[in-house]
């Protein structure tokens, strides 16, 4: 038995098989997403308390949290099979809610230690009304910072706040533009909206953050809005040098992402006018070329793709870990079977393919060239996740409203799919939390800290570069707060006797020029052991061993967060 033509078929050329019009049939499917919202609304006063688990928030919060998106998953497949774009639209938005909303109710602080590197910038961007070139890289791609400091200043509102909310908000942005960008790529109403539900729901990479690329990707996604308003007679090209020149300013890798896709769509007569990608290589080249001492190491072209899929994370994590881990390799290896199974079949039948094979597989030449310091993997899924929900839109459609046989497998398919990309964003909830009275303690003990001085700490995983002084102790020397197992394997050394601890200290000891300020944290613990740098009982080791020695003065203490300084002339 074979599936219907319409699983496979574009729109454009082969109607979808659905069922002849009946009455309004969305009271199941809305009786679903009520309960969904109202399990979701329990669940979420269980969230900030739940104790910390290497399984993440799902496993640690209320059984309806989890109940609550597979509901809406399951919900969202009966509004599709039943013909009902209202409800159907209405699913996109309960996932959205029920999956992106915690990331700002459940949480006292901005998620991600790296993003108070970014609040750092548009910190001094609004104390010093000026760019630190060459400090680091995001002073030489600023567009998201300038964006943010200049409305904070115009609306009174807090970066903190504006980064607090940024990801539930991103997420209505980018749902919005993937069903643009359907419609733009010759989906019907109905295909759009399960392309916008697919890349809403198994976006699993969370790079959905107060960042660069999180901006960057929106205006992605809309340039590729344009592109497929752009195949058959020219439409819009200034806004695609617009928007293609704002991404360029704003992140390093996804202008080469878009120009290679352009460029291929461009040469092979796809998209007029064909000379666009011209001024577009023109812009990136110029911009990089302008910053290349900041981006040169990320330009390294090597080949060596199985080298540059590797993660950044060397270390064998926790077994919650590695559960996430294989919960998002199943998820994006089933993304991309998919796809390239679709668009497979298409060429096999003489259907246009190519188009959308680009979108497919252009960021897969994102490996080819290097690691991006070890997130070319996660970028590769990110970027094709426009590309793939656009072309199994129309396939899922086709089995959602087909026949029972193949309805039943496609409902599962989309249950499972979002329970693996709620895990896969999920599973490192408690390494990845900044809690605010932790954020707050660092950030005070080190307001007074002497200048020039070295600030060190196991991991990265604590509020580094949060406001504008930062720049000062760049200045210094750039690797000022660089962790010890980015500088150094002193803490990779899983002894009982303390053996690490000795060569921490010999460490410090050698830096003749500053203080060096040691910073302790609980969530460090968490984040060691959950990606398996440390035992989850070393950093409590090293404070306890630090707290007794005198080669340290203590600055701060309160049991979860320790600062300790060494002065040089202790030596």
């Amino acid at each position: 038995m074979t599936a219907p033509a319409s699983v496979i078929d574009h729109p454009r050329e082969t109607s979808v098989a659905t069922e002849p019009p009946r009455r309004y049939r969305g009271g199941l499917p809305l009786i679903l997403l009520l309960l969904a919202a109202g399990a979701f609304a329990y669940s979420a006063t269980t969230m900030r308390d739940a104790p910390h688990t290497e399984y993440g928030l799902l496993a640690s919060s209320s059984p309806l949290f989890l109940a609550s998106i597979l509901l809406t998953a399951f919900a969202f497949t009966l509004a599709v099979r039943r013909a009902s774009f209202g409800v159907a639209v209405l699913g996109v938005l309960t996932m959205i809610v029920v999956q992106r909303l915690p990331m700002a109710i459940a949480t006292d602080s901005p998620m991600y230690a790296w993003v108070y590197k970014h609040l750092g910038v548009v910190d001094y961007l609004q104390h010093e009304h000026m760019l630190a070139r060459g400090i680091d890289v995001y002073n030489g791609w600023p567009g998201i910072f300038g964006l943010t400091a200049w409305f904070c200043d115009l609306t009174g509102l807090s970066p903190t706040m504006f980064a607090q909310w940024f990801t539930p908000v991103w997420h209505l942005l980018f749902a919005a533009l993937i069903y643009a960008a359907g419609r733009a790529w010759d989906l019907d109403r109905m295909q759009a909206v399960v392309a916008t539900f697919v890349a809403a729901t198994i976006n699993w990479v969370a790079q959905d953050y107060f960042s660069p690329q999180a901006t960057a990707m929106l205006l992605a996604v809309g340039v590729i809005v344009v592109l497929g308003h752009s195949r058959q007679r020219p439409v819009g090209g200034w806004l695609i040098v617009a928007l293609f020149a704002a991404i360029t300013i704003t992140h390093q890798l996804t202008p080469f992402w878009l120009l290679a896709a352009i460029g291929l769509l461009a040469v092979t007569k796809r998209l007029k006018p064909w000379w666009i990608f011209i001024p577009l290589g023109v812009i990136l080249l110029s911009y990089v070329a302008y910053n290349y001492g900041a981006i040169s190491g990320f330009l390294d072209f090597s080949g060596d793709v199985v080298g540059n899929a590797k993660s950044n994370v060397p270390t064998t994590g926790s077994a919650g870990q590695q559960l996430t881990s294989m919960a998002v390799r199943v998820l994006s290896g089933a993304m991309w079977l998919s796809a390239a199974a679709i668009l497979g079949v298409r060429a096999f039948r003489g259907q246009p393919f190519f188009a959308l094979g680009v979108l497919v597989v252009s960021p897969m030449f994102i490996i080819v060239g290097a690691s991006y310091g070890g997130e070319a993997i996660f970028r590769v899924f990110l970027y094709s996740l426009v590309g793939c929900s656009i072309v199994v839109a129309p396939g899922l459609v086709g089995l959602l409203q087909g026949r029972r046989i193949f309805a039943v497998p496609a409902v599962s398919a989309v249950v499972v799919a979002a329970a693996l990309a709620a895990q896969g964003y999920f599973g490192g909830w408690f390494a990845y939390l900044m809690p605010r009275a932790q954020v707050q303690a660092v950030n005070n003990a080190l307001l007074e800290a002497d200048f020039p001085a070295y600030v060190s700490a196991p991991v990265p995983a604590w509020p580094q570069r949060a406001d504008w002084r930062y720049v000062d102790y760049a200045r210094f020397h750039d690797w000022y707060d660089h962790s010890f197992i980015v500088l150094d394997d002193v803490f990779q050394v899983r002894t009982e006797n303390g053996v690490a601890y000795p060569r921490l200290t010999a460490m410090i000891g050698e830096r003749p020029d500053a203080s060096t300020y040691l910073v302790l944290t609980d969530q460090m613990a968490w984040y060691a052991y959950y990606f398996g740098v440390l035992p989850l009982d070393a950093v409590d080791k090293v404070r306890e061993q630090a707290l007794a020695d005198p080669f340290w003065k203590l600055v701060y203490d309160d049991g979860d967060v320790t600062v300790l300084r060494h002065d040089i002339e202790l030596g």
